[in-house]
């Protein structure tokens, strides 16, 4: 690899960080106006998929995969990795502008602390060596147990205030996002090799269920609470547990010694706490009035979304003020 290529793919690397986390933004913003009676709807894409800016949003994550995969076939991954992750910063700086209001220095520090430590633990903890692909029956049971917690945290999650909710949700789909990538890395090697025969393969059907289940968890995330109490906890756990399964499942090692063991030990520490602080400033930020009646349902008009006021006069109704 030339020195001139590597500017290139950390280009595509920063532009897959930019279209990811606008993707991010503009789904949550769309999920985040969708009303439902339940607090986790299982049905939440087939009511997304009819709107178009949630597809707009869905068009960019493709766009960001492609990107991805560009950046990582010209760079190094210790390189382009860590830059891939910065779409969390963009993501939530992004999602501020968008509310209207400013990032305070803590949370810019939770939201550094978060990014240092996914970092951190994807350049220290990066496993090399393994197989290529993996067993049905290991990846079967990886995907198993991913979509048991992931649904005990939707269990969970549905009576809890919107804030835990949403800390909950990112938990479980960050889970089942790291089971996503390591069926993913299979069925991808399966593909190019075996071609078609992908097809009649059982673990190109374990990627569609545990990539479904992601999505959704992920939405209604979104509906849950603002981008900073969901993203950050599914941001880390998803290559956080990927790497474990690599390990276990692919037979993939990390290179030893006491210094790696402290800089992953401190990288989760950073991370933890940026993720507490950054769900805390959620609970802070200036809540939103519901929206009286369902988008989706004929005859009922959709109002806008507006800042609920802690000191706004409560209208009196007529017959009260003649009273």
């Amino acid at each position: 690899m030339t020195g001139a290529i590597q500017p290139v793919a950390i280009g595509f690397a920063v532009a897959a960080a930019l279209c990811f986390a606008v993707a991010n933004v503009v789904q949550q913003r769309v999920a985040a106006k969708l009303r439902s009676k339940a607090a986790f709807d299982s049905a939440v894409l087939l009511r997304l998929v009819r709107r178009p800016l949630w597809l707009a949003g869905f068009g960019l994550v493709i766009v960001s995969i492609t990107l991805q995969a560009t950046a990582l076939g010209l760079g190094r991954l210790v390189v382009i990795e860590p830059v891939l992750a910065s779409s969390l910063l963009f993501a939530l700086a992004l999602a501020a502008w968008a509310d209207r209001r400013r990032m305070r220095l803590v949370e810019w520090l939770a939201a550094l602390a978060t990014f240092a430590g996914l970092v951190v633990f994807l350049v220290v903890a990066r496993p090399s060596g393994g197989h290529a692909t993996a067993g049905p029956l290991q990846l079967g049971i990886a995907v198993l147990a991913a979509c048991a917690i992931a649904v005990v945290a939707g269990v969970l999650a549905v009576r809890m205030p919107s804030r835990r909710r949403a800390l909950t949700l990112g938990v479980g789909g960050g889970i089942a996002a790291g089971a996503t990538d390591a069926v993913t890395k299979s069925v991808a090697a399966l593909a190019g090799s075996h071609q078609l025969g992908v097809f009649a393969d059982p673990r190109l059907y374990l990627l569609v269920v545990v990539g479904l289940l992601t999505y959704t968890m992920q939405q209604n995330g979104y509906r849950s609470a603002g981008l900073a109490a969901f993203l950050p906890v599914f941001s880390v756990l998803d290559p956080a547990v990927g790497s474990m399964l690599g390990l276990f499942i692919y037979h993939e090692h990390l290179a030893g010694g006491p210094l790696r063991i402290i800089a992953e030990v401190a990288a989760v520490l950073a991370a933890t706490w940026g993720i507490a602080e950054l769900a805390s400033s959620t609970a802070e930020a200036e809540p939103f009035t519901p929206v009286p009646a369902d988008p989706d349902t004929p005859g009922t008009a959709q109002l806008p979304l507006v800042p609920a006021r802690e000191n706004a006069p409560v209208p009196v109704p007529p017959a009260a003020e003649e009273a």
